[in-house]
């Protein structure tokens, strides 16, 4: 019985690339982050009043409970 040599995967240049592949995308999630923290999302120079705010809040929260009764009652 003669069986298949394994090659030295260490002589390739595959290691390299899959972990230049997962630096790259480590510096990339860092940077990322990096730019959403100097540069929020919401900078519109005029903010929704007080009222207003309160008021979306609790249509969101209404409507978060009735997509969690329609799920509940899909459950059944």
């Amino acid at each position: 019985m003669v069986s298949k040599e394994t090659g030295d995967i260490y002589s390739t240049n595959e290691p390299q690339l899959a972990f230049n592949s997962k630096i790259a995308f480590c510096l990339n999630m860092h940077n990322e982050a990096i730019c959403a923290l100097l540069f929020p999302p919401n900078t519109r120079k005029e903010k929704e009043s007080a009222v207003k705010l309160r008021e979306r809040r609790q249509q969101e929260q209404e409507l978060a409970k009735h997509i969690a009764e329609d799920d509940d009652e899909d459950d059944f």
